[in-house]
């Protein structure tokens, strides 16, 4: 090694093990952003998609008046987009705050907002470290690590449609299986990001406003609970999973207030609480998709084993999963939450006891057009 003095010539092997004994997203990135050499030697190591699991998620925090004097480490400043500052926390190592920008918004301050070009814009959705924005036919998708902006070409609807909550991505846009995804009342429209047009499918159930990748493949539900295949490839395809409720414990499929899909290992979990706001003796209950009989069906999980999962104050929001959460202090079989400057652990199948949350406390499932603190993963740890 004292022979060695030029760092960025390292060997990709050495480079490798020095990987393995990083212990958070911005250490990661930081290694990442050093030097050419080490940021090939990072994107050559062979299982970077899991590192996602085996880090908590980092939480972004909009709304700050300023920002710390720690910038997230490569992060672009001349996109077009008018930008702010917002904190993003690991906690992996709790007392770092990074500083991140997320595109302002006028709603966001109100009338104390100067007007910018995303006067109209409202936030759609977020997934693979990405922010979607929409306002009337106009989308674009904003990288929070990165401050590099993807817009597709208009949308084909008439200027009364509107864009609900679940647009949402298939993958990172540098991904050659990405697409983006959103939902209008009645139809999903699918852009394969770089292409010059939409693809518009409509279920006759209604839009499907809840996506998720699960072992290369993505899967859609609807607010009605039922569960979609979504074949990308050769042609957009929307077919229905017939979907049981099995076991003596199992649900009715009306038994969430907000069911959100999420990926635990080698288990496609629908993860829910009966009420619409979570707080101080609400149960979280989890149910795994048991595709070995036909129809498949949805069976009670009464343990996540060694799995915590994240949910975000914002529905629109795609749940996050961490193997072995104990590794930074946190617990495993829990549904995570944050709710005014708290991290909420719900121990899966028990009513939050203790002092983890004031009784007049409630964690705010909301889909409104403002961004709240919600858990993302940096878009290079999120592929598939």
């Amino acid at each position: 090694m004292s022979e060695l003095r030029d760092w960025a010539g390292l060997p990709d092997g050495l480079l490798h093990s020095v990987i393995t004994l990083l212990g958070s997203f911005p250490d990661l990135l930081t290694f990442a952003a050093t030097c050419c050499s080490w940021r090939a030697a990072f994107s050559s190591f062979p299982s970077k998609s899991t590192f996602y699991t085996l880090f908590p998620p980092l939480l972004l925090q909009p709304n700050v008046p300023f920002c710390s004097p720690r910038p997230f480490p490569n992060v672009a400043r001349n996109t077009f987009v008018p930008k702010r500052p917002c904190y993003v926390t690991d906690l992996a190592s709790q007392d770092t705050l990074l500083c991140s920008h997320i595109p302002l918004l006028s709603i966001d301050y109100g009338n104390n907002c100067p007007p910018n070009a995303l006067d109209k814009f409202a936030f759609r959705g977020a997934s693979f470290g990405h922010m979607i924005f929409s306002w009337n036919r106009s989308c674009f998708v904003f990288d929070v690590f990165t401050g590099i902006d993807v817009s597709p070409p208009l949308l084909p609807v008439d200027e009364y449609t509107e864009i609900y909550y679940g647009a949402a991505l298939t993958a990172p846009p540098s991904s050659p299986n990405s697409y983006l995804i959103v939902s209008t009342a009645s139809s999903n429209f699918f852009w394969h990001v770089g292409s010059n047009s939409w693809l518009k499918r409509s279920p006759r159930s209604g839009a499907l406003d809840k996506f998720v990748v699960f072992k290369g493949q993505v899967y859609g539900m609807g607010s009605d609970r039922r569960l979609f295949m979504v074949h990308l490839t050769p042609q957009i395809r929307l077919q229905k999973i017939p979907v049981s409720w099995g076991g003596r414990n199992s649900m009715t499929k009306w038994h969430f207030s907000t069911p959100w899909l999420v990926v635990c290992g080698d288990m496609l979990l629908m993860v829910g609480c009966r009420n619409c706001f979570p707080g101080t003796g609400d149960v979280f209950e989890a149910y795994r998709l048991d595709t070995s009989t036909e129809p498949a069906k949805w069976v009670k999980v009464e343990k996540l084993e060694n799995w915590a999962i994240f949910i975000s104050m914002d529905e629109r929001v795609q749940p996050l999963s961490c193997m072995n959460p104990e590794r930074w202090g946190g617990r495993s079989n829990c549904v995570y939450c944050y709710d005014s400057g708290h991290l909420v652990p719900f121990e899966l199948g028990k009513p939050l006891q203790g002092d983890a949350i004031k009784p007049d406390v409630f964690i705010f499932i909301c889909c409104g057009s403002m961004v709240q603190p919600i858990w993302m993963v940096p878009s290079m740890f999120s592929l598939c």
